[in-house]
Formats: C-alpha cells, structure tokens, sequence
C-alpha cells in the first residue's frame, strides 16, 4: 500500500475540506522502506507526509503488540478505525492485543482482508457472530487467483472482507 502513497491525495480531494484525517500505517521496523528515516515526535521511526490541507499521511516503525501504545494512540488520538489487509488475525499471536482492544472499544471499527474463505472465516469468527456474518468477498481484490500449492482453496490478495464493531 506504501507504493501508492501518492493515491491517497486523492481521498483529501474527495473530503470535505473543514475534515481532517490522519492515516497512520503501522510497519515493521525491518519492513519499513529505505526513505522513512525520520524521527517522529513520539521517537519512533517513520515518516509524516501531509498530501493535503485536510489530509495526513504517518508512516511509523513498531508492532501492535510490543511497541504501540495499548489504546493505538500514535500521537493524534486513539483511533477511529483500524484497517489491516491480508491480516490472519487467527494465524498469529501478535493479533491478540488488536482482537482485545476492538472488543473492549466497541466505537473503534476494524476492518480486515484476508486471502482466503476459510482464513476469512476463523478470523471474522474472533469478532463474534457479527463479524462472522460480515464476511463477505471483496469488490476490490486482486483480479487473479495467488497459486498456493499447499492447499486446495481460491486465494486471493485481500479476497475477502470483515468487519468488528459494525
């Protein structure tokens, strides 16, 4: 998503301009790219990019369950929405915190992609029957199958879609 950082101006052009937004991307320190070498305030490494008037883009180094603020405050505020793509929220342990904090904060909607149904569904289920019933295929996927030669099921780059706290 970082590659197509210059597209998001394009949602500062759709957005009322007495609206401001700050997207915050949350990165690995060893997968963030060469030129985020910049210290922001909160001593993390990152980048800050204001692409409009009304809209802020901060690229900044840690991970959700070690280094990031347990109520996900970057420096603007807790936030209104997390969005995480291909997540495997089920695959991974470091999802925990994020699973606790959106079920303890039922005004912080999360939405997640994930490759396959299968994937999507014990995902969508940690959420509860809600998030389950969510799960739906993503209009916006990858137009191609990924081959995956371990399993027999579609997979798709962001196939299907979930939503906690609808």
């Amino acid at each position: 998503e970082l590659n197509f950082i210059d597209l998001f101006k394009e949602i500062g052009f759709l957005l009322p301009e007495d609206l401001a937004v700050e997207l915050v991307f949350i990165v690995r320190q060893d997968m963030l790219p060469e030129n985020c070498n910049d210290y922001l305030e909160n001593g993390r490494r990152g980048l800050k990019v204001e692409l409009t008037p009304n809209l802020t883009v901060l690229v900044q180094s840690g991970t959700y369950n070690e280094t990031i603020d347990p109520n996900f405050d970057c420096g603007s505020g807790p936030p209104d929405m997390l969005i995480a793509m291909n997540a495997g929220l089920f695959a991974y342990d470091s999802w925990r915190s994020v699973v606790e904090y959106l079920d303890g904060n039922e005004g912080v909607v999360g939405v997640f992609t994930d490759y396959n149904e299968h994937s999507g569904q014990n995902c969508a289920a940690l959420g509860g029957s809600k998030a389950r019933e969510s799960l739906t295929i993503n209009p916006f996927r990858q137009p191609r199958a990924m081959p995956v030669y371990s399993m027999n099921l579609p997979q798709f780059s962001n196939g299907f879609m979930y939503v906690f706290n609808e």
